[in-house]
């Protein structure tokens, strides 16, 4: 009988502790989430900001359509005269209406708050004559700012609405057409429309203007800081592994292979270093083993000990 009061002690015992103990981590990962949750807000208030700055002080001014909402808005602009926060509320508005059950909710939400801080620095950015007399120079500056906007936009699991809206719904509807071809499709759509307005020239300066503005906004998606994904086998592994640890301070994992022409038990050493560390390796692997085989792909960004911390 005291046995299985001293049992059931235990238990209750050990479940007020589960309780304790699942209450603090359920605190540590709220408070955790609401800090990235604030950051990503943050970065989507830079990121509109920019895509403002590009907009009224660089493209709006050039006559430069980049597609989208924000390229129709400078039409608009420029021919009719109606501000582009207008044009960004009114056309983004009834598409927020028809899709708001595409997006995941915390997606949607943050969406619209991209959106909203758009159309509010399209409103109140001054357009102050930051440019330069060189036409080419201003358009790669104003796909540089659209780019980096986008892609802190993009990057906090948000869209600055329209395009991204239309082509993620059409995308559902038909299957068998990804969002990228849709949204290629529309922008092209646009800046065709917009040569009837700004000229041929122009319009390949748009093109111009996109491909920067693409690579950018990829870039910042991804991470600037690529590292590299290599696979060594050698004779000399255990010395290039060695190196690897001790001098260069990088982690190594052993992969057991069997070579398909000897048939011997050989060890493949794996690692991700960065773009100067692997120059070292291969200096190394020459000196040690230059018949050493090596595999090198990119890996667009490493979390963890010793790259990007994971927030």
């Amino acid at each position: 009988m005291s046995n299985n009061i001293r049992q059931k002690n235990n238990d209750n015992s050990n479940h007020r502790v589960n309780e304790v103990i699942n209450d603090k981590v359920n605190k540590i990962v709220y408070k955790a989430s609401k800090s990235t949750l604030l950051k990503q807000y943050i970065t989507i208030t830079l990121g509109a900001f920019l895509m403002s700055v590009a907009l009224v002080i660089y493209f709006n001014e050039l006559g430069i359509v980049v597609g989208g909402v924000t390229g129709i808005a400078v039409i608009l602009n420029n021919t009719l005269g109606i501000p582009m926060w207008i044009v960004n509320t009114a056309v983004n508005i009834p598409l927020f209406i028809i899709g708001y059950k595409t997006f995941e909710h915390q997606t949607f939400i943050k969406t619209i708050y991209g959106t909203a801080m758009l159309s509010l620095f399209l409103a109140v950015v001054p357009n102050t004559n930051l440019r330069t007399d060189s036409f080419p120079v201003n358009v790669v500056i104003g796909a540089f700012f659209m780019g980096m906007g986008l892609g802190l936009i993009l990057s906090s699991d948000a869209s600055s609405g329209g395009v991204d809206m239309v082509s993620t719904m059409i995308s559902n509807r038909f299957r068998y057409v990804t969002i990228p071809e849709i949204m290629l499709i529309i922008d092209g759509i646009i800046i065709v429309c917009a040569i009837s307005f700004f000229g041929v020239i122009k319009g390949i300066y748009a093109v111009i203007a996109l491909i920067i503005e693409t690579k950018m906004s990829d870039n910042i998606i991804k991470g600037f800081k690529r590292s590299k994904l290599i696979y060594i086998i050698s004779t000399a592994h255990k010395e290039i592994a060695e190196y690897i640890v001790n001098t260069l301070e990088r982690g190594v994992t052993y992969i057991n292979v069997v070579g398909g022409y000897t048939n011997e038990d050989k060890k493949m050493i794996m690692c991700v270093v960065s773009g100067r560390e692997l120059v070292k390796i291969k200096q190394m692997m020459c000196r040690t083993d230059s018949k050493s085989l090596c595999f090198i792909s990119d890996v667009s960004e490493a979390f963890g000990e010793g790259f990007t911390k994971l927030t």
